[in-house]
């Protein structure tokens, strides 16, 4: 029996998925670029990536739909998608987009400023005045002010307690831009790489190597094969 193409496709993807080497779905998500370049290859060569899983994305999302029922005249959670090679696509959603502005909500839950506990630290985010927007926010409003053709948007951090918020403009950056595509093209030739059963060992870990690879859920994976007890020797 001639089936359509539609449904050949569909076939193929059962079976590949009875076979245990399920199709890769060809998109990156704009939140994964500022971390761990291997983690991101791996979660979406294993299917394992889903930014809306974590308590933090829940809690974001809930206070996103709030903003959006009580604050009107801005446009809330809208998907965005920039083509990449060979059919990949890079995608995410902006938290809102007011006229020609995008706007990023951050909430934080900050610390006692007059504690023992934080003296010694920087003043960095210990209360809403001394709160900045995080690098990786400003990558990521930057990445969807490139793919919407955005000249200017603002980042707003929120205290969790009360809900006082501060708001800082970013304005884009092309040099920015075109640096995060090429970390997606990176991603995009790991993928590569695993599907041809090579490990993409020429991608490391990206950023502060105790915090990323001790929550990370392919730390076994990498241990095994970097091996870094023999780099030391």
């Amino acid at each position: 029996m001639s089936l359509p193409a539609e449904i050949e496709e569909f076939n193929e993807g059962i079976r590949r998925a009875v076979s245990g080497s399920p199709i890769v779905e060809r998109k990156i998500w704009v939140t994964s670029l500022s971390h761990c370049l291997r983690k991101t290859a791996l979660s979406i060569y294993l299917n394992t990536y889903n930014p809306s899983r974590s308590w933090e994305a829940r809690i974001g999302t809930a206070l996103h739909g709030w903003l959006g029922e009580v604050v009107r005249g801005a446009e809330f959670e809208i998907p965005v998608e920039h083509d990449l090679k060979d059919g990949w696509k890079l995608v995410g959603k902006v938290d809102a987009v007011k006229g020609d502005y995008l706007l990023e909500f951050k909430f934080r839950g900050f610390e006692n400023n007059d504690s023992k506990k934080n003296s010694k630290k920087s003043k960095k985010n210990i209360d809403l005045d001394h709160a900045e927007p995080s690098k990786e926010s400003i990558e990521q409003i930057n990445a969807y002010m490139g793919i919407l053709g955005k000249e200017k948007g603002y980042i707003y951090i929120f205290d969790r307690n009360g809900l006082d918020f501060r708001v800082f403009e970013v304005t884009f950056n092309e040099r920015l831009f075109r640096r995060f595509i090429k970390r997606a093209e990176k991603v995009i030739e790991a993928v590569e790489d695993l599907e041809r059963g090579e490990f993409p060992k020429w991608i490391s870990t990206v950023g502060n190597k105790t915090w990323v690879c001790n929550h990370c859920p392919f730390r076994p994976i990498c241990a095994a094969i970097d091996r870094p007890w023999e780099k030391s020797r």
